[in-house]
């Protein structure tokens, strides 16, 4: 059914250009085009052969109240290096790096300005 390619990520605010600026300026991720269809407002980040976007939505308001139930990961050469360079920005750490179970791999894990949860995860 499904083919393993590529993953898409939409994030949805109802301020998406203040956090789109956050994943552009704090994670360095550029901007690959901005969005400003009537149906479709949003910034999109070039992110390899994956897709990942920030966007409007008239559904989304305020901080996310469900952080826990889906968290985004991001793979690093060095979890340590990553944190780090996040902590120099002032990122919101939920928690430093340790080892992920069943071993074998780092992870770290941090929240955007809305409270969404970004996971970090490689070699330490």
């Amino acid at each position: 059914m499904l083919k393993n390619t590529n993953l898409s990520v939409c994030i949805w605010s109802d301020n998406y250009k203040a956090l789109a600026g956050w994943y552009r300026d704090t994670l360095d991720l550029p901007v690959r085009e901005e969005l400003t269809l009537p149906s479709d407002t949003g910034i999109d980040f070039d992110f390899g052969g994956n897709y990942f976007s920030v966007g409007r939505h008239d559904k989304v308001h305020g901080k996310n109240k469900d952080p826990y139930r889906i968290m985004i990961g991001f793979e690093v050469e060095s979890v340590a290096k990553t944190y780090a360079e996040l902590q120099k920005k002032g990122v919101t750490v939920i928690a430093a790096p340790f080892e992920g179970p069943p071993g074998g791999f780092w992870c770290m894990t941090i929240a955007d300005p809305e409270g969404n949860i970004l996971q970090f995860f490689g070699d330490k």
